[in-house]
């Protein structure tokens, strides 16, 4: 059989366009694998979602569904009748009914391409196999994002590098640790690099950018030069959903949230073309018709429809059945375009709605729309696009949102077979030298007027090739030194040794296992604070009240910049802690927040800090000490959780909400539950070391050496009152 033109077209684009319609079918694995290089997407873990040919009658199907002769008769539920439809429901009605012609149309036009139809179930099956996706375990970003975690999770980033003249080997691997949550993480080379998070790997597409964040964080995405905005915006919000099984698949945004995006501060001047997934119920489409688009500038509005088919052809559900139908709904509008222009620019202006027809993918995941809109998007060529709410990353693109690593965890992906069959000076291997910068994949703080403070990293000794090759395992890195834990000592006389001594330099000592957000590519300040500090129990006053403030920073900053400045920190918090007895004045103030020309706090947390060391001396003198108080809510007992997982460990407990409500009616400032839970980790009030971690069992031993101590101190304190009172009464 001769193939035809349309068909060379799909498996080179990944558009087949059906003639004598306003219709195209799309291949979304084809398009979306155009952003790889060494690997490729997975037919078969794309098109997870199992939909059987439509019923066609036959043997085979007559002998399954004919009932068995022992099953006993039922009688026959009457059919309801059908009820009258309510204004808003009978506007839905009309607004199908108007778009049904054109889907009718397109759907003719599919079955009628029988080169098409033969084609599909091949497409679909694709020539290799995966796990089930379904039962994979794969992360909760948005779990992880909306925790206390968040700012403790670094992805650890690993691009291919060719070998220069003289050097041995295939390729050479480097590796770079960078935060993952609220981060503009960015790949400007030509290659794919891979992302190692929590014994997961994660491929990123050559030329994208993500910001993994919440809602509140999505005015970084605003570029500082206004020129450089965005050629086309596509914006797939979780809109409010009644399904309960919706809900637990993801969760949904309040709709009046949508007015809060900068979605003209993201547009490029000269012109940008918007896409807007929107569900069919009548009641959005008003909302958004009425309130959102005209708040973003977009007038006069195209429909475009996203109509779902089987691997026969068929649909995946009734035309015109009132809920569930088998098509989505896009609107497509423009901002800063001005239509008396349109003829003189390089871009063609949409008229009139059409159809675009794919085998749906997984829940929620939508085929890629730029190629198929380039004709219509204005500004200059490539364009520059971003993706609001996105799952997953693209070539060129911007993507924001909770989970835009979703669909790139590496199960999806296999390695590109031409690679492999090439020679063997080509080819790649995985991980087989380390080096210590890696260019082309970069990671820089959302723009901001500040500059970018760097990151403290001591060097490492050279590792041999065994260990060296073990690192490259996913969820097997390991990092050669040894280095011991000190118990480290809290009183008031080593508060001067203290600030002169340099930061440890602490790497993972081989055979230790410690909890699963310790990688070896974390900061070694931040493991020594792990292994040496972080749980365990603290009674003195002074070092509670640092480790406090360190808590309430965290809201600003993550864990290994605090401690990389928590020498400056020590000297802010003992001026604090030892000048209470004086008016603080704007100039001390300022002196002692910036101890070397750089501002460590923003002006609120600072004099939250000051309002916090003149509470504890009023709590000092109620209690006898701080640490008593901190201490009274566990019934000075630490309170050992044993948490399997790292996704068990929450944000906040009804004790660190007693604690947080009790300092908050004394006067305390910028102490909310989830900031006193991380006091409380961090002061060894709670044990949330995992038990697999090392420091598990050193940490129980430790609360019961303090436990012993403060009975035989209570004894000793009780006896001391007794023979005092003999005395006074002799």
């Amino acid at each position: 059989m001769e193939v035809s033109d349309e068909l060379r077209s799909l498996e080179v684009t990944g558009i087949y366009r059906l003639a004598g319609s306003r219709a195209a079918f799309l291949d979304p694995v084809r398009l979306l694998s155009e952003s790889y290089r060494r690997f490729c997407l997975v037919p078969s873990a794309y098109y997870s979602r199992s939909f059987g040919p439509s019923n066609q009658g036959g043997d085979a199907q007559g002998e399954r569904m004919a009932p068995s002769p022992d099953r006993k008769k039922r009688k026959r539920k009457r059919q309801p009748r059908p009820r009258e439809l309510n204004a808003v429901e009978q506007i839905a009605e009309a607004r199908h009914q108007e778009a049904r012609a054109l889907l009718i149309s397109a759907h003719k036009s599919l079955l009628e391409a029988k080169d098409l139809l033969e084609f599909l179930p091949g497409m679909i099956k694709g020539d290799e196999c995966m796990q089930d996706v379904q039962t994979s375990s794969e992360n909760n970003f948005f779990e992880l994002g909306s925790s206390w975690r968040a700012p403790l999770c670094e992805m650890t980033l690993c691009f291919h590098k060719p070998l220069g003249q003289g050097e041995e080997g295939s390729c050479r691997i480097q590796r770079r640790s960078t935060p993952l949550f609220n981060k503009i993480i960015t790949v400007k080379e030509n290659d794919e690099a891979e992302g190692e998070f929590q014994s997961r790997l994660y491929i990123l597409p050559k030329g994208s950018c993500f910001l993994m964040t919440d809602f509140k964080h999505v005015r970084d995405l605003i570029p500082d030069n206004y020129n450089n905005g965005y050629n086309l915006i596509v914006i797939d919000p979780p809109w409010e959903n009644g399904c309960v099984r919706q809900k637990e698949a993801y969760p949904t945004l309040p709709n009046r949230y949508l007015l809060y995006l900068p979605v003209q501060e993201l547009a490029d001047p000269a012109g940008a073309l918007l896409v807007l997934w929107i569900t069919n119920r009548e009641k959005l489409r008003r909302f958004v018709e009425d309130e959102l688009l005209p708040s973003w500038g977009v007038k006069d509005p195209t429909e475009f429809y996203w109509l779902k088919v089987k691997s026969d052809g068929s649909l995946i559900g009734d035309l015109d059945l009132f809920h569930h139908r088998p098509y989505e709904c896009l609107l497509l509008g423009y901002i800063n375009v001005n239509r008396e222009a349109v003829k003189e620019s390089n871009f063609k202006f949409l008229q009139g709605s059409q159809v675009i027809m794919s085998v749906p993918g997984a829940h929620s995941r939508k085929p890629p729309l730029q190629k198929i809109l380039s004709e219509f998007i204005p500004g200059s060529k490539p364009p520059r696009c971003i993706e609001l709410f996105a799952r997953e990353l693209g070539s060129g693109w911007t993507s924001w949102g909770n989970e835009p690593l979703h669909f790139q965890d590496s199960m999806y992906f296999t390695e590109n077979r031409s690679l492999l069959n090439a020679p063997a000076p080509n080819r790649r291997s995985k991980f087989e030298t380390i080096a210590p910068q890696m260019p082309g994949v970069t990671s820089s703080s959302p723009p901001s007027g500040l500059p970018e403070l760097p990151r403290i990293r001591t060097t490492r000794p050279a590792a041999s090739s065994k260990e060296t090759a073990a690192r490259g395992k996913v969820g097997r890195a390991k990092v050669q030194g040894h280095t011991k834990a000190k118990e480290c000592e809290c009183d008031d006389s080593a508060s001067s040794a203290r600030h002169m001594s340099p930061p440890p330099q602490v790497d993972p000592e081989p055979g230790k296992r410690r909890c699963s957000w310790i990688t070896a590519n974390s900061e070694p300040l931040y493991v020594a604070f792990h292994d040496e500090e972080w749980g365990v129990p603290v009674h003195d006053d002074r070092k509670l009240f640092e480790l406090l403030t360190l808590s309430q920073a965290l809201a600003e900053l993550t864990w290994p910049v605090t401690l990389s400045k928590r020498q400056e920190f020590r000297a802010m918090i003992d001026g604090f802690y030892d000048a209470f007895s004086f008016e603080f004045t704007d100039k001390k103030i300022h002196q002692l927040s910036k101890p070397k020309g750089t501002t460590l706090l923003s002006e609120q947390k600072m004099r939250a800090v000051i309002t916090n060391a003149k509470q504890i001396r009023k709590v000092v003198h109620e209690f006898g000490s701080f640490s008593n108080y901190c201490w009274s809510f566990v019934n000075h007992r630490p309170v050992t959780n044993g948490f399997r997982y790292a996704r068990q460990v929450p944000s906040k407990t009804p004790k660190s909400e007693a604690m947080s409500k009790d300092m908050m009616r004394r006067g305390f400032r910028c102490v909310g539950p989830t900031t006193i839970y991380s006091f409380m980790q961090a002061a060894g009030i709670v044990n949330d070391h995992m038990p697999c971690c090392f420091r598990f069992d050193q940490a129980c031993r430790q609360a019961k050496v303090d436990e012993k101590d403060l009975r035989a101190e209570r004894r000793l304190s009780s006896s001391y009152s007794e023979d005092s009172e003999i005395k006074v009464s002799n």
